[in-house]
């Protein structure tokens, strides 16, 4: 029997494995710049946002006004700064090259229906871009992505995230209050109140019925924590009435025309909860906070007056 030629059987196995790489896809690994379609999705033009991960409810994003609310999976008001950043990012996101025309891996490039994100992006014009967005891209500024009316994948160049934590999406503005508006100050704790007031001559310090002459600077560094107040997250599994029915400290501002915002605050393990009048949303402030919000009555007393 004559012996086959080694050259020939390499020849014939090099030739199986290209055809084999061609069929998988291998040989699309390489970005390619053609017939990348134009990137034509404008910032004003998106009025709803709906993103959806595997497992979990979806969530959904609506303009309103010179804002957004979210509308899933709760309703409340988004936090519109965010907001407006994450469709700026997607606006201003480029395909930059096709890597892969093979189905076959979109579960390699995190694109396939069971692990993308899946965006819709609703336009004023009654229409929609769908896309699926990978997990991961081979820098950090760039995602896998895929088109829904296109089998390609892309490299997309892009500063977009999508946090997973919801309350990253909501607003946690507490209070708006420019501190020039703020008459007065005043903190109930233990059965004691103490606080400051805005006086002829400037704030005064009110303790136990005494005024004395209050450290300004430090009077108006306490009025300058509410312009803004911001959360730092969310307490969604206590009732905001009991925190108002057995309150740590109650801090009222008071504001021209009689006008009053009453804040509740409730020490807990990871934090301070913080009820806003008769609110049912419960915010959460870190601890070390609490000195900012509510300063100890010496630390208010003018220098003078230690």
């Amino acid at each position: 029997m004559p012996r086959k030629n080694p050259v020939v059987i390499l020849s014939i196995v090099l030739v199986v494995l290209l055809v084999l790489a061609w069929a998988t896809g291998a040989f699309k690994r390489n970005p390619s710049t053609i017939d990348v379609p134009e990137w034509t999705l404008r910032a004003d033009e998106i009025t709803r946002i709906r993103l959806e991960r595997p497992g979990k409810d979806p969530l959904v994003l609506e303009r309103s006004g010179s804002g957004w609310q979210l509308t899933a999976p709760i309703h409340y008001p988004a936090d519109s700064s965010f907001a407006r950043r994450f469709v700026e990012n997607l606006a201003e996101t480029e395909l930059e090259s096709v890597v892969s025309t093979n189905p076959a891996r979109y579960g390699n490039y995190g694109v396939a229906d069971s692990n993308a994100i899946r965006l819709v992006a609703y336009r004023k014009a009654g229409d929609s871009l769908q896309l699926f967005w990978g997990n991961t891209g081979p820098d950090f500024n760039a995602r896998y992505v895929r088109l829904a009316t296109d089998e390609r994948v892309f490299l997309a160049r892009t500063e977009l995230t999508f946090p997973e934590d919801l309350a990253r999406w909501r607003d946690k503005t507490i209070l708006n209050v420019p501190a020039g508006q703020i008459e007065a100050l005043e903190v109930q704790h233990e059965g004691k109140r103490y606080g400051v007031r805005r006086g002829e001559s400037g704030w005064e310090l009110v303790e136990d019925d005494q005024t004395a002459p209050a450290d300004s600077a430090a009077a108006a560094r306490w009025a300058g924590q509410f312009d803004p107040l911001r959360a730092d997250g969310f307490f969604d599994d206590l009732p905001a009435d009991s925190i108002r029915r057995a309150p740590d400290y109650v801090l009222t501002l008071r504001l021209p025309g009689g006008v009053q915002q009453v804040l509740y605050f409730d020490e807990r393990s990871n934090g301070w909860a913080l009820v806003r009048g008769d609110d049912e949303t419960v915010f959460r402030i870190y601890a070390y906070r609490r000195n900012q919000l509510l300063p100890e009555a010496s630390s208010l007393r003018a220098k003078s007056e230690e």
